[in-house]
Order: structure tokens, then sequence, then C-alpha cells
């Protein structure tokens, strides 16, 4: 099975010029530029290529052209390299890019939609009640609580992404958003508002959401061809559960990225690669885990390193064999939770001299450790921590590496 995945990202990664040089030598993006142009009746490839920064920002255009450009890097991808992925998950308007590239929707209908949803969203809050901002710093059950307790029924507010470790994004109405700035201040945290055209991923966003579960239901949805990872369950899409559900409550849940992208790791996910015009979410995975290496494919000098296959394997090689510096050490000095002692003996003891060789090689700066070396220690280290009972949340991640 494949431990690669695609990311997709959502507004924010929207940048004039963007797909220019996917389009100089790929005739894949000129067709689907040109598609993407004949489905919302404008010249796409003209607002961002030469279009101002101001226009291309516009919720009704950033989302279809960051679409039509993730898709076209995702073409790329497979046309160029074509390692099959485990798994494809986007950042909120990035799920739609996923859902398109895992076959469960067509581009055409998919950049029609997108646009239609820029256009319910922008319109959602008409008299600019709502804001956003990026909040820094704090610790999400703090940031909640606090929520909770200036939002109210005519003055919403929320956690609207979870991006990564105390790195999160608020929206709601201005009053409580200023109200929670305010108040986490205090807590020296760090803050910016977002420019955008509405409180998206909040309650304020329930109006347009049933709006745009009307576009949703005029759609045809294929089986996904590759799992999916749904924005609001930070799992993939269950087969009991309909595509326009997801996308529906998308509109008011929050983006549970972080959760999003652990999930990757405890799913045995080694490298990720984003597929967009900017490194948003290579950045966001280097504060969410070390444990997976990431790429980006935002132009064609990209697929020089993607295509490098011995240097990936080394990349790999450093997150396993420091992986294992740190479960060697939890399986040497962890106590033993195990009452069933015989259990332990025939199955710890005899690993431990195996174990100590391990972090012998691993401490020798001499000594390369190979690829089998180290699946074999990691092995030694699981057997050990299952054999003490040792409550590790983390213990499938052995697995996954």
């Amino acid at each position: 099975m494949s431990n690669v995945a695609l990311l997709f990202p959502g507004q924010g990664s929207q940048m004039v010029g963007m797909g220019r040089d996917f389009w100089n030598n790929f005739d894949v993006a000129k067709k689907l530029f040109e598609e993407a142009s004949d489905a919302i009746s404008f010249d796409l490839r003209k607002l961002c290529f030469e279009g101002s920064m101001a226009d291309l920002t516009m919720t009704m255009n950033a989302q279809p052209a960051l679409l039509t450009v993730s898709v076209i890097a995702y073409q790329v991808y497979m046309q160029e390299i074509g390692m099959e992925p485990a798994y494809f998950a986007g950042h909120s308007l990035g799920e739609y890019s996923a859902l398109v590239c895992a076959g469960v929707l067509s581009f055409h209908d998919a950049i029609k939609l997108v646009r239609q949803r820029g256009i319910i969203m922008h319109n959602a809050d008409p008299d600019q009640k709502g804001t956003m901002a990026a909040i820094s710093g704090i610790h999400l059950d703090t940031l909640q609580n606090i929520c909770e307790q200036v939002s109210t029924i005519e003055r919403p507010a929320c956690v609207a992404c979870v991006n990564a470790d105390q790195q999160f994004v608020i929206s709601g109405h201005r009053h409580s958003i200023q109200e929670i700035i305010k108040r986490t201040e205090a807590l020296r945290t760090k803050h910016s508002y977002i420019n955008v055209s509405g409180p998206y991923h909040s309650p304020m966003m329930q109006t347009a959401a049933e709006q745009f579960k009307v576009e949703l239901d005029q759609y045809q949805y294929a089986h996904a061809k590759y799992p999916v990872i749904s924005n609001v369950t930070a799992a993939p899409y269950e087969s009991d559960r309909s595509v326009v559900d997801y996308l529906t409550m998308q509109m008011t849940m929050p983006v549970r990225w972080s959760e999003s992208m652990l999930y990757l790791v405890a799913n045995g996910v080694t490298e990720v690669i984003e597929l967009g015009s900017k490194h948003v979410l290579v950045s966001l995975m280097s504060k969410i885990t070390k444990r997976i290496v990431p790429y980006s494919l935002s132009q064609p000098s990209d697929l020089l390193m993607l295509t490098n296959t011995q240097e990936r394997k080394n990349k790999r090689l450093t997150i396993r064999k420091k992986l294992l510096s740190e479960l060697i050490v939890t399986a040497l000095i962890s106590r033993n939770y195990n009452p069933d002692s015989i259990s332990y003996t025939q199955t710890v003891e005899p690993l431990f001299n195996q174990l100590q060789r391990a972090k012998e090689q691993v401490n020798n700066n001499e000594y390369e450790l190979s690829e089998e070396e180290i699946n074999d220690a990691l092995q030694v280290c699981h057997s050990i921590i299952i054999a003490k009972n040792i409550p590790l949340d983390g213990t499938a991640l052995i697995d996954a590496i």
C-alpha cells in the first residue's frame, strides 16, 4: 500500500500568476483552464495570470481558480510520477479538489459548484457583521472555553479551523470575535484578522449552508477511488453518509486539519505532497508532526525532487531512525503494566538483547542503519510495548512506520 497522501489547499493560497508555469509546460493545464472557463463563462486563465490580487481574492473567483490549479497539479503528478496515493485531504475548499481527483465529482461540475459556493458565501453576510481571525499561542480547550463564554445566539463565535497545535482560526460575529481577541490577548496570544467576506465555518453560515445544499442536490456523485478525509470528521468519508451531507456540514463546522493529519500518521502515511500554488499546508505539517515528510508540487521544477526516489528514501529513513530512538527509550524505561508475569517474561526478556543492540547501533554515529535493520528494531520495540501493556496512544504509529 502507498504511504503517500495528497493534500489540496484552500483559500489563502491564491496568487497572481498561479498555474502559469504548468500552462507553459503541460497540455493538460491548457485543457483544464479552458474547461473551467467554459463552465463558468469567463476567462479564468486571464484572471489567474493577469488579474489583480484583489479580484483573485474575491471568494467567487478564488475558489474556481484554486480548484483548477490543484487539479492541474494532480494531473501533472499522475502523468509524471504516477504513484497512487493512500489518501486525499483538502483544507476547506481543498476538499472539493480532493473529491474531483478521487473521481467523486467531475471537474466541470466541481468548477460550477465552487463558483456558486463562493457567491453564496460572499452574499451570506451582506451587512459585514461577521469576520474571521487567526490566533496562536493558546491551547484549544482554553480558546473553546472563551468562545463559549462570549458567543450568544445573536452574536455567535467559534473555532473555525484547528490548523496545528496552538494555531487556530476563529469565526463569527464581529463583536464577539473582538471580545475573544481582547480576552486572549491577556494570555499573550498573537492574532491577525483575515481578509474574507464572511464568517466561514461558523453558525452564521447556516442560511448559506441551506442554500448551498439545494445546489449540491443537483449533481451526481460517484464512489471515491481513494479515501478522502472529511474536514468535519477528520476521517475518511463513510459510505452510509452522502457527499451532500459532508459538504453541507462543512459550511458551518470547523476544519479539523490537525486531527486529519494525525489520522494520516496513524494510518501509515510517511509523505504528503501539497498540490497547489503555495506551500501553506507544507508549512502547517511541520507544526503538526515531524513523522511525515512534506513536499509541494506548485510548479514544474518541483518534479526534480519528487522524482528523486533515493533522496526521498533517505528522508523517510531519517524520520524512521528518529522515531526508533524515541521508541527504544519508551520500551526500555517504561514500567510493566502487564499483570501476566509469564507472558511478560516469555515475550520481553528474549527481546531485550536485541533492543540493547539496536540502541547501540542508533547511538553509533559511525554506523549507518539499513532500512531492514530499522524495521526490525521498530518491530522489537512494538513487541515490547505491547507486551508491557504500555498505555501509549501513539502505539499505532509503530505499525505505520
